[in-house]
């Protein structure tokens, strides 16, 4: 073998090696075989070189990229002040930690019961908690213990980073701060001085908040916001944050996914990563390998490991200037309720199967798509000649326009194509007060009542009694409400719920049983197209169309 085959052997051997050390792949008694880099560092071959840079540069990993970020990055404290408790613990409790939202989301959903003082069940979740005990975990920092004597008490943990070192200007998420009266950041373990924040800018729909220092004794590094457009699936990724409240802390993995749907994230979609994610780690940045941010940590799947999502931060990036001078975020609105466009649902309205785009459900009264003349079961198939995927591509292309501005949108009625041009309105802020005393499930009470056999479903002539049970509001319009259905039958496996108010069948409006029945009587065929208002857990209403097939 001359020399050049044995210095790239040996080249090979380090990589090699350097893999087998750190992944097993080779076996122990082949290591000691292997040349160290240092070794081979005096030959002279550019070869070996080259990849002997490659093999040092694998023993740094992620080392000079987090030493370039992470000074970037902080950790937040919320407290509120003891006249008005927070929402879980309180003086003498857990604290904040077990006040983030992420936190509650997974522990509620894991463990099936609502967060409260103590945690899930009435436990500790962990942690040492003041009984003198040492349970290996770390302790909440004094700072965070509530006592009689002080003025405020912790609310909530989580993590920020800063955009701008001048203006000391921080992001983080809108439910890191939700609710608070006070806001500290922590900008190491090093310095254990809170510095006092004041919140210049919320946009709860976007999860996102935007912090100012209110004192300045340091110059602050920031962090550049990258392009989460152009990050590819695969990508190394790093997520830095301060999951519970062990302070800053790094982990690694691959963005795993783009575009991922989430119902209640209805302005854009979430970037996947299998970096973990845990609670307080909300708000923190996701980092490429350039050092750049290309999203914030914001949500888990409490149902596995490794599925951690973040909000792009081009969405972010589109917001900002909103939010540093006005404090808050105007959207375009067109009023609608709108569900993607199903082949069966289509063929049910007699348009072509290959139709794509979304249909309406439901016109505002009065909204910019009721001025410009739309209508329910219009299938919007684009927005100023850009397709329409589905109903959140349609919420994040009007949101995105400015308040005022005109769009252009093609859509089909009857089969037949149709343009129409809307003055894009102003997006309401969600959020109705909860209504009380709701069930989930409506009993019938004192109104005429139908039973659908053939779809599997009973309907009644709403009274005030059955609205107030399923959390309708007494102010709405009375109509058909859906009070049972038939397990496994076809209103429940196409989706149909209790407390559904039918507005429709195929078109045909339905305000009493009797219109119902005749509408179902002149209904053809073995399927029917019901349109049905829907409310939600805050009293929020909106609008679906339901394909019921005969059982």
């Amino acid at each position: 073998m001359n020399k050049t085959r044995m210095i790239l052997s040996a080249t090979g051997l380090i990589a090699v090696g350097y893999l087998g050390a750190n992944l097993n792949w080779i076996h122990p008694s082949t290591k000691a075989d292997v040349p160290t880099v240092e070794a081979l560092k005096g030959v002279s071959h550019p070869t070996l070189h080259s990849n002997v840079a490659y093999a040092l540069s694998l023993d740094r990993g992620f080392a000079d990229l987090v030493k370039k970020v992470t000074p970037g990055v902080v950790n937040i404290s919320t407290y509120v002040r003891q006249s008005r408790p927070p929402m879980y613990g309180g003086p003498g409790g857990p604290g904040g930690m077990y006040n983030d939202d992420l936190f509650r989301r997974f522990f509620e959903e894991f463990f099936g019961g609502r967060m409260g003082p103590q945690g899930p069940n009435g436990q500790m979740p962990y942690g040492d908690n003041d009984d003198g005990d040492d349970d290996g975990q770390p302790p909440m920092p004094p700072q965070h213990r509530a006592s009689p004597g002080m003025k405020t008490v912790p609310l909530a943990l989580g993590s920020g980073f800063v955009i701008d070192a001048d203006e000391g200007l921080i992001l983080t998420n809108y439910h890191v701060i939700d609710g608070a009266d006070e806001v500290k950041v922590q900008f190491s373990e090093d310095d254990p001085d809170q510095v006092p924040t004041e919140i210049i800018g919320r946009d709860p729909e976007l999860d996102v908040a935007l912090l100012k220092v209110k004192t300045q004794k340091k110059k602050l590094t920031a962090i550049p916001l990258g392009d989460s457009d152009k990050i590819d699936v695969g990508e190394y990724v790093i997520a830095i944050g301060n999951p519970f409240n062990y302070g800053h802390t790094v982990s690694h993995g691959i963005l795993s996914a783009k575009g991922r749907k989430n119902p209640n994230f209805r302005l854009g979609r979430y970037l996947q990563t299998d970096a973990s994610i845990n609670p307080g780690n909300s708000g923190g940045p996701l980092v490429n390998m350039r050092g750049e941010v290309i999203g914030i940590n914001n949500a888990i799947d409490a149902r596995a490991h490794g599925i951690g999502f973040a909000i792009p931060i081009n969405l972010v990036k589109g917001v900002l200037a909103q939010l540093k001078t006005k404090g808050s975020v105007t959207r375009g609105y067109l009023g609608v309720s709108a569900a993607t466009l199903k082949p069966e649902l289509a063929k049910q309205l007699k348009l072509d199967p290959n139709l794509r785009g979304v249909i309406v459900s439901d016109v505002m009264h009065g909204q910019p798509a009721d001025k410009a003349g739309l209508k329910p079961y219009d299938v919007i198939t684009t927005v100023n000649g850009q397709k329409v995927a589905d109903a959140q591509d349609l919420t994040a292309k009007i949101t995105s326009v400015p308040v005022g501005n005109t769009v252009t949108l093609n859509y089909v009625r009857h089969g037949q194509e149709k343009t129409a041009k809307v003055a894009v309105g102003t997006r309401p802020v969600n959020g109705i007060a909860a209504q009380q005393g709701r069930s989930g499930r409506a009993t019938p009470q004192d109104g005429r009542t139908i039973s659908v056999d053939d779809y599997g479903f009973r309907a009644q002539e709403m009274s005030a009694q059955t609205a107030n049970s399923v959390g309708i509001p007494l102010d709405q319009p009375r109509g058909v409400i859906v009070v049972d259905l038939s397990y496994g039958g076809p209103a429940a496996a196409a989706g149909l719920n209790r407390g559904d108010v039918i507005l429709d069948v195929a078109g045909k409006s339905v305000k009493s049983v009797t219109d119902l029945q005749k509408a179902l009587k002149n209904t053809k065929g073995n399927s029917i197209v019901l349109r049905v208002k829907r409310y939600d857990q805050t009293g929020s209403a909106f609008v679906s169309v339901v394909v019921l097939n005969k059982g």
